[in-house]
């Protein structure tokens, strides 16, 4: 018995995680300031999302660590379209997006880096819409109800309740394992949109 004992305490410490964990805190502009922590072990891709009034611009980034490894962290931001009714709103969120490049984030001291100001980051690359592309997304996404909507049923004649916003921010952190980056994993938050 006893050796098994000692076996698995040279064993458990094999079995130390990468990172110990992740905590993004929102902009602090926007108080209170919010910390979203995901623990070890942590999963390959996380789809998560803000809460409306919440921002990541400007804030920040911890990675919790107990080894010397080199980790860094990249940002990406994508845009979506949405259709407005004076507070509903439908997102086309599994529609056309502008997807930005990868920025990478600066270390501001061991482990904790600052995200960029999102006003910065060029997301004007959204596709061309035909008239006829964007009714039939709206009639897949939201029916005949957002059909009408869109077509200006409601609104001052010429006006059209559509904008493209912001929709998912993405965070990839990855560790450094010789001279290679391995993805460790990739934030997919998705933010509110048209509200």
């Amino acid at each position: 018995m006893k050796f098994y004992i000692a076996l698995l305490s040279l064993l458990l410490p094999n079995f130390s995680y990468a990172l110990d964990g992740i905590t993004l805190l929102t902009s602090a502009e926007n108080l209170p300031q919010k910390a979203i922590k995901y623990a070890a072990p942590l999963q390959k891709e996380i789809n998560d999302s803000l809460d409306i009034g919440d921002s990541l611009s400007r804030g920040r980034l911890i990675l919790l660590s107990t080894d010397n490894k080199s980790y860094r962290a990249t940002i990406q931001l994508e845009t979506s379209m949405t259709v407005t009714a004076e507070g509903p709103h439908l997102d086309l969120v599994d529609w056309k997006h502008c997807t930005s490049q990868w920025h990478s984030m600066t270390e501001a001291k061991d482990g904790e880096y600052t995200l960029p100001d999102f006003d910065n980051i060029n997301v004007d690359c959204f596709p061309r819409v035909s008239d006829e592309e964007l009714k039939a997304e709206v009639l897949r996404a939201g029916g005949e109800q957002w059909l009408s909507i869109l077509d200006g049923e409601g609104w001052p004649e010429g006006y059209r309740p559509v904008d493209i916003s912001l929709s998912t921010v993405r965070i990839k952190i990855e560790e450094k394992t010789g001279s290679n980056w391995r993805v460790l994993s990739l934030i997919n938050m998705s933010v509110p949109m048209g509200c």
